[in-house]
């Protein structure tokens, strides 16, 4: 039991949170067999989480390299209102949002934009996740989820991955933050566009494999990553993105989230929370 040891600490030390500590220096001092450490403590969704974890109501959380040892540092910290509550469940959200049919692709004006623009993936016998988010922006079914000012295409987002250090706030009521030092962080796709008026940097952390859920670690890490560098009169937006591609058709479940400002406050994980919801679907050729 891989947080056996981990758990008993928790438990008797009435402390809400354990860590941070090195996840090959814990397995080490207690003799546990772990295999690789991402599948232990990289959790992407409810599923992922280890079971002795969701029994028990505590949420696992990396944390970038280790303060006291080699490889990756981790914490554990109890949730208050269920471990439920660090992640977005798609059920929850999308399960009662009826969707909204979009034929090929719509310009500014609602008139029929040539085709050429989807032939490419169109010729894909099947879409990366990459690809069906570019689909998403070239076909406007984005800009038609999240209400922008421009209608229609959107140019090509920013991606990537890199290593940062930030504060994180493991449970909104704790005093203390603990730090993600130098961890990787990816960042599936950033753009900034305008809405009412107003300039947004819409962060979007988007899934097409068959899990149900998202941890929500996985759009705060990425926001408190950059805000720093962001400046305080540009909003900045979470969005859960859904992709699935079937019968010539895809859809996109869009949950547009909220989150305290890391430049005025550092949230709680938890506190990452659903706005609103679209669900646009998108008919290809071919």
């Amino acid at each position: 039991m891989v947080f056996e040891p981990a758990l008993t600490k928790l438990r008797e030390s009435d402390e809400p949170v354990f860590g941070p500590t090195s996840f090959r220096g814990y397995v080490d001092r207690h003799g546990i067999e772990a295999g690789r450490t991402p599948r232990h403590i990289s959790v992407d969704s409810l599923q992922d989480l280890n079971s002795e974890l969701r029994a028990a109501d505590v949420m696992v959380l990396r944390m970038g390299s280790a303060p006291d040892g080699r490889g990756t540092g981790f914490v554990l910290v109890e949730a208050r209102d269920g471990v439920e509550a660090y992640f977005l469940e798609d059920e929850a959200l999308f399960g009662d949002v009826e969707a909204t049919s979009m034929a090929g692709t719509a310009g500014p004006n609602g008139e029929s934009v040539e085709r050429d623009r989807l032939l490419s993936f169109e010729l894909l016998p099947s879409f990366s996740e990459t690809s069906l988010v570019n689909v998403g922006l070239a076909s406007g079914a984005l800009s038609e989820a999240l209400d922008l000012d421009r209608t229609g295409a959107l140019a090509p987002p920013a991606t990537g991955q890199s290593t940062f250090s930030f504060e994180v706030r493991p449970r909104g009521d704790l005093a203390e933050t603990v730090t993600h030092r130098r961890g990787q962080v990816e960042i599936d796709t950033l753009f900034a566009e305008r809405r009412d008026g107003d300039l947004a940097l819409f962060v979007i952390e988007a899934k097409t494999d068959g899990r149900s859920s998202l941890a929500k670690h996985k759009l705060v890490y990425p926001l408190l990553a950059i805000a720093e560098s962001v400046p305080p009169e540009i909003e900045l937006v979470p969005v859960y993105l859904r992709c699935r591609r079937a019968d010539g058709r895809v859809r996109f479940s869009v949950a547009e989230c909220s989150f305290p400002d890391p430049r005025e406050r550092i949230g709680g994980v938890e506190e990452l929370c659903r706005r609103r919801e679209r669900v646009v679907e998108l008919e290809l050729d071919g």
